[in-house]
């Protein structure tokens, strides 16, 4: 399976600073700070070893292990890019809404946004403005991954590769001792 990162290695000092069109993004490399660590080069490495096709968008261009890396502050990304992919939106307030727009006109197979829901409340006003229905955002997977009690960027990836892997494979995302049965089989005893 492929699985798509919309990321950026800077994050926004003003809201979302980028001038758009369906398939292509003009990022203001002005507007963006500085440099930090996200949890794109962590997701990526985590997934790769996985052994899933790993495409990363970046416009400020880190080096991932990737399959592929789209960069450069003008960038295209196609809907055969997104197309029946699991897509991580991870854009730190850069290029959300479009990468969100991008994923669901793309046909993306599901998509997860990392953002709090105050941050969500915001975005899904401006895609409902622009025309995309309430039924469409329902399945947005916001905020990503599977409540681990992670705190550190690798182990909010983690938390995200662990929820496509449940989707993927159709797993609960319950503990396996449940799912199994362990207290049932110990009552028999």
């Amino acid at each position: 399976m492929k699985v798509v990162i919309f990321t950026s290695s800077r994050e926004a000092a003003m809201e979302e600073p980028v001038s758009c069109d369906r398939d292509t993004v003009k990022v203001d490399a002005s507007k963006c700070t500085g440099s930090s660590i996200t949890i794109a080069p962590h997701l990526a490495r985590y997934l790769k070893d996985l052994g899933f096709h790993v495409v990363v968008v970046d416009p400020f261009g880190e080096s991932y292990e990737a399959d592929q890396v789209i960069k450069g502050t003008t960038f295209q990304v196609p809907d055969e890019v997104v197309k029946d992919s699991y897509v991580v939106v991870a854009t730190r307030h850069v290029y959300d809404t479009w990468a969100i727009m991008k994923s669901i006109y793309g046909g993306a197979r599901e998509i997860a946004v990392v953002m709090s829901l105050r941050r969500a409340k915001e975005i899904m006003k401006r895609l409902m403005q622009a025309g995309i229905e309430k039924e469409k955002l329902r399945k947005l997977r916001i905020p990503a991954g599977l409540d681990l009690g992670g705190k550190s960027e690798k182990e909010v990836a983690l938390s995200i590769v662990a929820e496509i892997l449940a989707v993927e494979r159709g797993g609960s995302g319950r503990p396996l001792r449940e799912v199994k049965g362990f207290e049932r089989m110990l009552d028999e005893l």
